[in-house]
């Protein structure tokens, strides 16, 4: 069924739709119009709506692409930072079941109905993820994130549970997969072992990135099922230069350690010690020596000056958290009408 006879529009469908589509955007027009057009002709039996969440609204790049389709729903998120436009979507969102995107993504034509079967066959699985590959490998910087592991979980099919997490030495929370192709129950975002995503964390944020990681953690440790869903497949477009990856890759090594001190600190999770202390040392030593060691064969992967500025980011991560909470607070405080959670334009 063509996504232009599916899709609901509030004001002139009063039947709820099954599925809510939230897609952050910031300032990305051509990417986000192309994201829309594969979501908008996914085949699915399914009744589904899409909302996209401008986190800059201010920067008004966003209206026009949205503008030209007209089943789209916008709603603006002027917090910044990619945990509060998630949430500001998921305040909005009328299904039962909500799936998350990213604006730099162009989804497979049967994404949609491949990546929520597991909600309709089992009760109980709390949150799929899908299948995310590259959308070119044609520039140095996106065959490196490939070679980073990418966002990709690999092709067979898996589960993850408490039983899983408990047997971890460390938290490899990444092998779950991201929420760049996720979906979740409504429902899961309203229990109170997991609540929305944390707002310290995310894209945006002096902290960085893990903030879907902690979202998976918290929802194993209450006991539901995330499956991991080959068949849900989903493409990326990964930073095209040296310099925009290796920003974003020192998002990710802030983000790694404000997880794990804000695991430790709330739920007294004891591994997010072992991780920092252990793992993290003993992952960064190992690349090191793959690196020297393809040298002396007088081949190259890595730049050294991309793991020093990666190994800084760790550094760094305590006191990017402090300026984290420092700035939810500080929002807290300001008039709702100032920053509104989610206001639809």
């Amino acid at each position: 069924m063509d996504a232009s006879q599916n899709v609901s529009s509030r004001g002139k469908d009063e039947t709820r739709p099954e599925i809510s589509i939230l897609l952050p955007t910031c300032n990305r027009a051509a990417q986000l119009e192309a994201c829309l057009d594969a979501l908008l002709h996914q085949r699915t039996t399914r009744t589904f709506e899409v909302i996209v969440i401008d986190n800059t609204p201010q920067a008004d790049s966003t209206r026009e692409p949205v503008a030209r389709f007209p089943n789209v729903r916008l709603i603006a998120a002027p917090r910044r930072g990619l945990s509060y436009a998630r949430n500001a979507g998921i305040h909005a969102a009328q299904g039962k079941i909500l799936a998350f995107t990213d604006d730099d993504t162009v989804a497979s034509s049967d994404w949609l109905e491949n990546l929520v079967a597991p909600f309709f066959a089992r009760n109980e699985v709390a949150a799929v993820t899908g299948q995310t590959r590259p959308l070119k490998l044609e520039t140095e910087a996106e065959r490196l994130f490939e070679a980073y592991g990418g966002l990709g979980c690999g092709k067979a099919a898996a589960e993850f549970d408490r039983r899983w997490l408990t047997k971890q030495w460390r938290l490899p929370l990444w092998q779950i997969g991201t929420t760049a192709n996720a979906a979740f129950r409504a429902s899961v975002f309203r229990d109170p072992g997991v609540g929305l995503l944390e707002e310290r964390l995310g894209a945006g944020t002096p902290a960085g990135a893990w903030e879907d990681l902690y979202l998976f953690y918290r929802i194993l440790r209450t006991g539901q099922v995330i499956v991991y869903q080959p068949n849900a497949k989903m493409r990326h477009a990964h930073r095209q230069n040296m310099r925009d990856l290796s920003k974003q890759l020192q998002g990710y090594r802030r983000g790694e350690v404000a997880f794990c001190l804000l695991s430790l600190k709330r739920e007294r999770e004891w591994r997010a010690l072992l991780h920092l202390i252990l793992w993290i040392p003993y992952w960064r030593a190992t690349q090191l020596l793959g690196e020297l060691l393809r040298r002396v064969q007088g081949e190259k992967l890595f730049r050294f000056s991309i793991l020093l500025r990666e190994w800084c980011a760790y550094l760094c991560g305590p006191a990017a958290l402090l300026v984290s909470n420092r700035r939810v607070r500080r929002w807290a405080r300001k008039p709702s009408a100032e920053v509104a959670p989610g206001r639809e334009v």
